[in-house]
């Protein structure tokens, strides 16, 4: 994966942020000193990875691109325990990691960012007023007892709902774990 580094792979993170928060991502590439093209080939760079046939798949992918996880820990999940595999990105996040949840045979079933141990949840405030980056899913549902996560389906997005006035609930819309988006 030469020339594919921790650097390279926020900026594939960015590419699925800029359909909610172009202002946010291109403030996020002047801050990096790179293009949008440079980003967008991050991105078509990664795709291209995940589905040739001859480059690394699962576990071995991540650690082709990030290097040797900087943390492992095991996550019990019903009957088994997975392996949550942590790496640092500095520069946009540094406060947040990359979480691959890997299960047997190094298959990863799930990656996103969550917030680094010993970095403390910020104060979120109310659930109408959450500021599109300021959190990752974790946060969330440590604030907000009754929330409930729910999968949209399509690739990288996650769905959080927080019970509001009314019984009707605030939608919050995640990318690679990171919000972007609350709406009613």
């Amino acid at each position: 994966m030469k020339g594919f580094a921790r650097r390279e792979f926020q900026l594939m993170l960015l590419r699925r942020m800029f359909d909610f928060q172009p202002e946010l991502v291109e403030a996020a590439c002047a801050e990096l000193s790179v293009s949008h093209a440079q980003y967008m080939g991050a991105h078509n760079r990664w795709q291209t990875m995940l589905r040739s046939r001859s480059a690394p798949k699962g576990l071995v992918l991540y650690e082709a691109v990030l290097g040797p996880a900087d943390e492992r820990r095991e996550v019990p999940y019903g009957d088994a325990v997975l392996t949550a595999h942590l790496w640092r990105l500095p520069g946009l996040w540094p406060e947040l990691r990359w979480e691959a949840l890997v299960g047997t045979e190094d298959f990863v079933l799930h990656g996103w960012l969550v917030r680094a141990a010993d970095s403390p949840v910020p104060e979120l405030g109310a659930v109408q007023g959450l500021a599109p980056w300021s959190c990752v899913v974790g946060d969330v549902l440590a604030r907000f007892p009754g929330a409930r996560q729910r999968d949209p389906q399509v690739p990288a997005r996650w769905g959080v709902d927080v019970p509001g006035p009314g019984g009707v609930p605030y939608r919050l819309m995640f990318v690679h774990g990171l919000l972007q988006q609350v709406a009613r």
